[in-house]
């Protein structure tokens, strides 16, 4: 990564009006607290930073997926697709910010998570499970690789429902409230 901390990104793409990892990312960092869920305290009514050019660097640092992913197009950013893409050592998660039994079965989702399971890059969904309480995190990869096979949208489709159902239902520990 270069000194600008920016030589990854995609050129010429922008947040614009999306304020999507303001709102729903948890940040628990040593300069920097914001519970998940909950719009940051320095995001202003009609967008963007209050602090921009002293921002945290927990916020310095991180991108969504559409940001350095070319391959995706306009309609993958996170305020616009519904789906806030995260990467991590381990791949791609799906963290849906819309319901996530619409947006997550849309073709074009349905496209980018079958063609990553079908090429063997670990994907996996971040699903809410109920308010105040942490989304439960779910590999894609095994459970999604006989229905991507199938090559039929219909089964993929009702595989991520029936995953996404699961998902949903689990319990799961309380999201922290932070002292900001």
């Amino acid at each position: 990564m270069s000194e600008d901390n920016e030589s990854h990104l995609v050129k010429n793409r922008e947040c614009g009006e999306c304020t999507a990892c303001c709102v729903e990312l948890l940040i628990d960092d040593k300069n920097f607290k914001k519970p998940a869920n909950q719009a940051c305290e320095n995001l202003m009514e009609a967008g963007g930073c209050k602090i921009y050019l002293q921002r945290p660097s927990v916020c310095q640092d991180w991108y969504c997926a559409w940001r350095f992913m070319g391959q995706l197009d306009d309609s993958w950013r996170p305020d616009l697709s519904g789906i806030m893409l995260r990467s991590d050592e381990n791949g791609i998660i799906f963290q849906p910010i819309q319901d996530p039994k619409v947006v997550l079965i849309r073709d074009r989702a349905i496209e980018l998570i079958g063609g990553g399971v079908a090429q063997g890059i670990p994907m996996s969904l971040s699903i809410p499970t109920k308010a105040g309480y942490r989304s439960y995190g779910l590999s894609l990869n095994e459970p999604l690789e006989e229905a991507v096979q199938s090559r039929n949208l219909v089964i993929i489709q009702d595989k991520l429902l029936e995953l996404i159902d699961f998902a949903a239902s689990q319990n799961t520990s309380p999201i922290p409230i932070l002292e900001v």
